[in-house]
């Protein structure tokens, strides 16, 4: 069992990361949740049924929501999922400020996503989990997922599109054209 979990945190450590930090809202409960997943796992002893990728980023997720409660009963408020800037390390100089108002326009998109829909992108486009591993991680029907991905995409573009005042369902060329 300990191989298998140092296996799947070297491969997905990002991933799992990344969904703690959507559920909780702050780095540290983040990092708090996935040691207390795996700790949770290692003191288990047994070999989860079914994907063992999907079932720990089960166990991340429910140490997630228990860290976010205790929090948020102590703090009495929660903070945005997105704590942290990722253009800052990707965008060069010449486009950081075009890259950094993109990405925060998508992140105000992903936020504003009922949790359900938040999650599930967050697994499959952030942490990389096929839509399968995504339901058994969440305990739902693959086919749930699955259209719950595509209507999440289907919201995010026509917010994206909004935002750069296009009207939904044109694309740029279309607009820059007409």
């Amino acid at each position: 069992m300990r191989q298998t979990l140092e296996r799947i945190y070297r491969e997905h450590r990002q991933g799992l990361f990344t969904l703690a930090l959507m559920l909780t809202g702050r780095a540290e409960l983040a990092e708090d949740a996935v040691h207390e997943a795996f700790a949770r796992l290692l003191a288990r002893g047994r070999e989860p049924e079914g994907d063992p990728v999907a079932y720990v980023f089960a166990s991340v997720r429910n140490a997630a929501l228990d860290l976010r409660l205790r929090q948020a009963r102590r703090a009495g408020m929660e903070r945005s999922i997105f704590g942290f800037s990722w253009p800052d390390a990707m965008a060069g100089p010449g486009d950081k400020a075009e890259r950094v108002e993109e990405f925060q326009r998508l992140r105000r998109a992903v936020e504003e996503l009922d949790r359900p829909q938040r999650e599930v992108v967050v697994l499959h486009a952030l942490a990389h989990l096929t839509l399968a591993q995504v339901g058994q991680a969440l305990d739902e029907p693959a086919a749930t997922v699955a259209t719950r991905y595509r209507r999440a995409l289907e919201v995010l573009r026509r917010r994206m599109d909004t935002s750069h005042g296009r009207r939904p369902g044109t694309n740029a060329a279309a607009t820059a054209a007409g």
